[in-house]
């Protein structure tokens, strides 16, 4: 509610003294009401004339839900029987703002109140209510416009909303790209209040364009700023609906008659007829014209046992990070997926299971072709480990999907992948044949047969006696036999020292070492460095168990040893067996592709480690 400011009570003030005229005439006040039923956001205008002199000061009216405010003023002379007569007409117009019958006082104690009725605001744009002669002062709505070249434009001609469908039939989880044209007309529209919005729930906008494309074009003859927004529109649910986008919009409103706009809309310049039509702005909501899509759902039959959900036209290609590779080395197998639909349900397993392979999860990655994620490739990386050297071959991949064109599922195919895997250094030196040290003498020998075992000729000798057994040969074996004997004094003292105080020391030192590693690893969420140093703790423990080294104690050697009964016990129940063994598995699988970890995960394994490497301190 805005009161009558105190300047223009002094601007009337002072008006009407300076139209008192030359003699003294009675005052005469009067005032009328035009139209007496608007709806809210309309005006009507409240006309008040005075004639003669002497007259009191005018004071606007205050009424709750009515705003009054002073548009305009004019002033006459009239010479009447010899005496001038001063004539001051003030303009006020009264804006509605809630609904309900409102009695006006009078603006002189002796003036008769007025009567304004306020129809609400249904928003439909239709013809104002008997009685009143008619505002186009109504919000404009997408009711009752042009409908050319599927274009509504609002009841005053200043917007319009309009979506753009390549097709009314669809299946259930299709991406359609779509284009949502949102256009104002210069000088009408003020503001843009928000994003274009689906007006059901039957249907999801992905990707909409964060910036619109702007172009200035002529609709009818009038300039309109066309803004346009790009898409992809899902179904997801089968049925028949109807479907309309709607856009909030600021516009401005006339509050003058209709016949009193027509000059208005013959300046034809917006900034000529808002300055010459008096207007309001206006919050409105426009809506595109509805459109019927039909979704239909997607076919059991011949769907394929490794369909994800894909719907649209694909292919897909694969390739090895390389040709050959060493054993226990990994390999990246890629699979790319490109072509158009809804990617995001774009999904395959690879290679799950394979004879002399061992295979992890794999990872994917998305890369857009076009503003919307509608076209575009799909990476999946699967690392891979070959058990077995030689020639293999990868089979091919394949990946299945709907084409809504062809209204069939296809199936997609790559060819297969040729790899030659080498055995590593540690196997080509355990499989190496052994090669007799006659074999490296030279092939030509004499053709006069084997020579006779005789001293080299010129070459003399003091004794026959061997050289091992000659005295100046004894004090080597005897310097060796003395350092031997040292050195096995030292490691049974050493040993003797650590099987104290001394040894519980560094075996608690290590033990902290590892739980510390593994609570900044858990900290910065690191799943690598903490199931390493996990499984770098417990190769500590059981390797000062076995007497072996910490390098040796691999899956293998647990199952090798944990088998029995007695290590079972020694180590701890059937249990904690298995979760050591599932931490050797975890580092491993930590190492190649990657391990997801939560936080309870973090919290379980650490105080599974607390809990072996307490007990170790303790025993």
């Amino acid at each position: 509610m805005h009161l009558f400011r105190p300047h223009w009570l002094a601007a009337l003030t002072a008006l009407f003294l300076a139209a008192a005229p030359a003699f003294a005439v009675a005052p005469l006040v009067n005032a009328t009401l035009e139209p007496r039923q608007i709806s809210v956001g309309e005006s009507a205008q409240l006309t008040i004339t005075s004639s003669g002199t002497g007259m009191e000061p005018i004071t606007l009216p205050d009424v709750p839900g009515l705003e009054f405010r002073v548009v305009g003023q004019s002033r006459r002379n009239e010479i009447i029987h010899g005496a001038t007569l001063a004539t001051t007409s003030i303009i006020v117009r009264i804006t509605a703002e809630t609904p309900g019958i409102f009695t006006i006082p009078g603006i002189t104690p002796k003036s008769q109140p007025l009567v304004l009725r306020v129809n609400p605001d249904n928003g439909t744009g239709g013809p104002t209510p008997p009685g009143g002669s008619g505002f186009s002062g109504r919000p404009p709505v997408a009711a009752g416009g042009s409908t050319a070249n599927g274009i509504r434009l609002t009841a005053d001609g200043s917007a319009f909303v309009k979506l753009n469908l390549p097709k009314h039939e669809v299946y259930v989880g299709e991406s359609i790209p779509v284009d949502i044209e949102v256009g104002m007309r210069a000088g009408f529209v003020t503001s843009l209040n928000g994003l274009p919005t689906l007006t059901g729930s039957e249907f999801t906008l992905n990707n909409l364009s964060r910036q619109p494309e702007r172009v200035e074009k002529l609709i009818d003859g009038k300039p309109f700023t066309l803004l346009t927004w790009h898409s992809v529109l899902a179904p997801v649910k089968p049925g028949t609906f109807t479907l309309s986008v709607e856009t909030p919009l600021t516009v401005r409103i006339r509050t003058r008659p209709p016949k009193d706009t027509l000059i208005d809309d013959l300046l034809g310049d917006p900034f000529m007829q808002n300055f010459f039509g008096t207007t309001v702005p206006k919050d409105i909501t426009v809506s595109s014209p509805p459109t019927d899509l039909t979704v239909l759902a997607l076919p059991t039959e011949g769907r394929p046992p490794n369909f994800s959900g894909a719907v649209g036209t694909f292919k897909i290609a694969s390739e090895l990070s390389s040709a050959t590779a060493v054993t226990g080395d990994p390999l990246t197998l890629r699979m790319r997926v490109s072509g158009a639909g809804n990617f995001d349900r774009v999904d395959s397993p690879m290679l799950d299971h394979l004879d002399q392979w061992k295979t992890y999860p794999p990872k994917s990655s998305f890369k857009s072709g076009d503003a919307v994620g509608y076209k575009g490739e799909k990476t999946f990386e699967q690392p891979l480990i070959a058990s077995r050297p030689g020639a293999q071959t990868l089979p091919g991949l394949t990946f299945g999907y709907f084409d809504p064109t062809t209204r069939r599922y296809e199936t997609a195919r790559s060819a297969p992948l040729n790899v030659t895997i080498s055995p590593s250094l540690a196997d080509s030196t355990l499989t190496a044949p052994q090669t007799p040290a006659a074999a490296t003498a030279p092939a030509a020998r004499s053709q006069n047969g084997l020579r006779p075992d005789h001293p080299a000729a010129q070459v003399f000798v003091h004794s026959l006696l061997p050289l091992y057994l000659q005295p100046r040969f004894l004090a080597l074996p005897s310097l060796l036999a003395l350092a031997f004997a040292a050195g096995w004094l030292g490691l049974r003292r050493r040993a003797a020292a650590d099987s104290g105080p001394r040894r519980r020391e560094r075996l608690s030192k290590a033990a902290n070492q590892v739980l510390t590693q593994m609570e900044l690893a858990r900290r910065s969420g690191d799943s690598t460095l903490f199931f390493n140093s996990a499984r770098s703790g417990l190769q500590q423990r059981l390797a000062a168990r076995w007497q072996i080294e910490p390098d040796q104690v691999t899956l293998d050697e647990l199952d090798a040893r944990m088998g029995g009964v007695d290590e079972s016990q020694e180590i701890g129940e059937d249990s904690e067996i298995a979760e050591i063994r599932e931490i050797f598995a975890l580092a491993d699988e930590a190492n190649y592709a990657g391990h997801e970890m939560t936080r309870i995960d973090f919290d379980r394994w650490t105080q599974f480690m607390r809990r072996q490497l307490a007990e170790e301190r303790a025993a």
